[in-house]
């Protein structure tokens, strides 16, 4: 029942000739869904207990504009102490899992 079949589905207008033309979908056994839907339900109840506030990429009641004020605040720190250093890196893993 964790089993899964996938297939590929083409994109819109594009050539059929390249693989990441494709988009991959997964065909779960129902009981699983179900299963994973309970699952998922329980665990959110507990992840803000374990994920660090400045994550909110898939959490409820989290949102970007959090990071936003986070960062402006830092920025003004920083400006008001020009002595110190300041680094920030920002990554975007939109894409991240968009491969076959």
């Amino acid at each position: 029942w964790t089993e899964a079949y996938i297939t590929l589905i083409p994109k819109e207008d594009t050539d059929l000739q390249q693989i990441r033309n494709y988009r991959p979908i997964s065909l779960l056994n129902s009981d699983y869904k179900i299963f994973a839907s309970i699952l998922a339900d329980r665990l959110k109840r507990y992840l803000n207990n374990f994920i660090n506030p400045d994550q909110n990429g898939f959490l409820p009641k989290r949102q970007i504009r959090d990071n936003i004020r986070i960062i402006l605040d830092t920025l003004e720190y920083y400006e008001a102490h020009p002595e110190k250093q300041l680094a920030l890196i920002f990554l975007d893993a939109q894409k991240a899992f968009d491969n076959v």
